[in-house]
């Protein structure tokens, strides 16, 4: 009963509050509003204080200073949209009151609205021409650019999806221009300098701006100048620390990170410093007295930081303990959840325990960048690309300046024969990372994929240029020379790239391929027999000699040596795969079915293999094993391009035309730029009697493999049905005259002839 009395008294309270502000006129009860909204300010009941300042300009609608209050009153509960509300409102009924301008225009800086920003910014400029805030905003907005604060807490963000990348750290990147208007911008930045010469704002406002536009050293003058008008202020040191880093002048930033140390987060990013240019020995040292002293905010960042050490340097049991011992403590831990399941990926762990984490992950923070990365890691090994695109993709809505997010979402798109999508993500992460390797190399094979031969030597010498040491580009230029048939060319940059790292494969491998291409297997063996005295546990090698011996007619030693390399190790899928093609070669289909079931089995992801046991059903013509083996695999993996585009030829010959539509719609999609699902949907097309669409569908197929007699073939049946004699005679002739004997010759010699005339 008490507390029912408790609530009726308060109850009653209000409403004598209520009845005695309506008998008060509105500007009086506006103002005693303002007033009681003013005291629960002072004493930080904020939702209070809401209530208060909403009855003001509920009573008095055009009263500034009430709307003002509230805006400021949502600002501080945490509330940026009601508080960007407020004080637009504030700001129209008193385009004077120059913070209120200058805080609408902030939080549509935030939230990408350049232009409404602009117009905020201009107006406080307007108000107070001599306001260097004023002059920072429109700056801001003119060039499209993030404050200072934010663009470094979104750079050291992008690091953490990527520490291994910490020797350069270009994923930090500059804040990109959105409107483009750079000469106005930088107008606004220097004005503001010159309008408040010490403030250091002023000066990181004006540093951003230049690092943006490509002027280090303009940028890093500005930077000195702020840190010598406040040498404590953190984010001038956040600021030069950074760009430090980026600009591969790591030794230089060191002392920046050092004055960090007592700020919140400070020791901790100098411990990540200190791992990042391989001194885990010092992090420890920063490390350790702040994970014991249990009281301090980032006692367990420091924890989570000692297993990651520990873990690194092959204590894994004591890792995983401490991780677990931190989750324990706090299960809604996403950095802790995320390094969990980082680990159980390099343990090779159960991918689906891995998985749960990272979804734990993404429950504890949506908003952080890398659990949905994690996530998408997870996808990769679990084979779910659709998935792993689908995590990267929500990383970069995030944060756009993930670049370790785009080089993997080119890597997944050049997989499925999307180059030109794999060259806007690859283009994109060299952007963020000019200095790169792995993101030069992803636009050179993007590029190549589009047969774009020229430019992608021309950008790849560019990056060679700048970094001669990078092995992984003179690999990548080996195969531009491979690819034009230029030998010699290959096998100088192959050797080059070994020489920068004599143990890459992958420049073994091109070499390998160089000599195979001129038919000098001797270099080859010889090459071979070098290196696996070495190496001789190395199955890559094994694998690779495997090859040189099919190419030159040593099957039963390739078959020997393959069938040693699986018994070995398993994990070395390509002695499968070419176990399986041996077989088909020699016409041993049962053998070959063996050797890709094992594969599948074997495989994160078995789509490849378990499509390759219904193109041996099909070869031998059974139909209905193919068709069954596909199904399956659509099943289990709805988005396999090449089984879907398999399966709907099939069933587009057995009169399951709508089926057959459906399934070569998404061969296109996931087959993007290959020739041969346009092919098979005009095929159904051309089956349901659609005459028109699959002349559409033949016609792109052909433009995309202008040699296939096919694809003719087939584009003359479309037209002769559409009614087109004559084209569909070229069609014919065109067919037969790339090639005299393909599959459907002799039909396309006998509709010449009744087109003729003649039987």
């Amino acid at each position: 009963m008490r507390s029912t009395r408790l609530r009726l008294l308060i109850a009653v309270g209000a409403l004598a509050t209520m009845v005695g502000a309506c008998s008060k006129d509105p500007d009086t009860a506006a103002r005693d509003y303002l007033a009681s909204g003013e005291r629960y300010v002072a004493q930080k009941q904020y939702d209070a204080a809401i209530i208060e300042y909403r009855n003001a300009v509920k009573v008095k609608p055009a009263f500034a200073d009430a709307h003002y209050k509230l805006a400021q009153a949502y600002e501080a509960s945490g509330d940026p949209r009601n508080a960007y509300g407020a004080y637009t409102r504030a700001a129209d009924l008193q385009p004077s009151n120059i913070d209120a301008q200058l805080k609408a225009g902030s939080l549509l800086l935030a939230a990408g609205e350049y232009e409404p920003a602009r117009r905020r910014a201009e107006l406080a400029v307007k108000a107070d021409p001599e306001n260097p805030s004023a002059r920072i905003l429109l700056g801001n907005a003119l060039a499209g650019l993030n404050e200072s604060g934010p663009a470094i807490k979104q750079m050291e963000q992008a690091i953490a999806l990527d520490p291994a990348y910490a020797p350069a750290w270009s994923a930090l990147g500059a804040a990109r221009f959105v409107s483009g208007n750079r000469a106005a911008a930088g107008d606004a930045f220097r004005k503001a300098v010159e309008l408040s010469p010490r403030s250091v704002h002023s000066h990181l406002a004006l540093a951003n701006y230049e690092w943006a536009s490509g002027r280090p050293e303009a940028a890093e003058r500005s930077l000195k100048a702020a840190l010598a008008i406040d040498a404590s202020d953190p984010w001038v040191h956040r600021a030069l620390a950074l760009f430090y880093v980026v600009n591969r002048r790591a030794p230089e930033a060191e002392p920046h990170f050092e004055a960090l140390v007592n700020q919140p987060g400070g020791a901790l990013t100098l411990a990540d410093y200190y791992t990042g240019t391989n001194r885990p020995q010092q992090a420890a040292a920063v490390l350790r007295d702040l994970a014991q002293n249990t009281s301090h905010a980032d006692s367990r960042g420091a924890r989570l930081r000692l297993a990651a050490i520990d873990y690194a340097a092959g204590r894994k049991a004591e890792a995983h303990a401490a991780v677990d011992a931190i989750l324990k403590e706090k299960p809604a831990y996403a950095d802790a959840q995320i390094a969990k399941t980082r680990m159980l990926l390099a343990d090779g762990a159960d991918l689906q325990e891995a998985e749960k984490h990272a979804r734990e992950a993404i429950t504890a923070d949506r908003l952080l960048p890398s659990a949905h990365y994690t996530l998408g890691l997870v996808a990769l090994e679990e084979g779910d690309t659709p998935a792993a695109e689908q995590a990267f993709r929500e990383v970069l809505k995030l944060n756009p300046r993930a670049a370790a997010a785009q080089l993997q979402l080119a890597r997944l798109q050049l997989d499925r024969g999307d180059a030109a999508g794999a060259l806007l993500a690859a283009e994109e992460a060299a952007r963020q990372r000019p200095t790169d390797p792995q993101a030069a190399v992803l636009v050179s094979r993007s590029l190549r994929a589009q047969g774009e031969l020229p430019r992608a030597e021309r950008e790849l010498a560019a990056h060679i240029a700048k970094t001669p040491d990078a092995a992984p580009l003179h690999v990548e230029m080996g195969e531009i020379a491979l690819q034009r048939g230029q030998t010699a060319a290959a096998r100088a940059a192959f050797e080059e790239a070994l020489r920068l790292d004599p143990s890459l494969h992958e420049a073994r491998a091109g070499l390998i391929t160089a000599d195979v291409a001129e038919r000098n297997l001797s270099a080859a063996d010889a090459r071979l027999a070098k290196w696996r005295a070495d190496a001789p546990d190395d199955s890559r090698l094994k694998v690779l000699a495997a090859r040189v011996d099919l190419v030159a007619g040593r099957t039963a030693q390739a078959e020997s040596a393959l069938r040693t390399i699986v018994m070995a190790d398993a994990s070395q899928l390509e002695a499968y795969d070419l176990l399986g093609r041996l077989y088909i070669a020699q016409g041993q289909a049962d053998r070959a079915l063996t050797e890709y079931r094992a594969l599948a089995e074997r495989a994160k992801t078995p789509a490849g293999a378990l499509t390759m046991v219904g193109l041996i059903h099909e070869s031998r013509g059974d139909r209905d094993a193919a068709r069954t083996q596909y199904e399956q695999i659509v099943e289990r993996y709805p988005r396999s391009g090449l089984a879907a585009n398999n399966l709907a030829w099939i069933y587009a010959e057995t009169g399951r035309v709508d089926d057959a539509i459906k399934l070569a719609t998404v061969a296109q999609e996931e087959l993007r730029g290959r020739p041969e699902p346009d092919d098979t949907l005009g095929w159904a097309y051309y089956q349901k009697g659609l005459a028109t669409h699959a002349i559409g569908a033949f016609e792109r197929a052909i433009a995309r493999s202008p040699a296939n007699p096919l694809y003719h073939y087939h584009l003359g049946l479309a037209r002769l049905k559409a009614g087109s004699k004559d084209r569909a005679r070229a069609a014919f002739e065109k067919a037969l005259e790339l090639k005299a004997d393909f599959a459907g010759a002799d039909d396309a010699r006998a509709r010449l002839r009744t087109l003729s005339g003649t039987s």
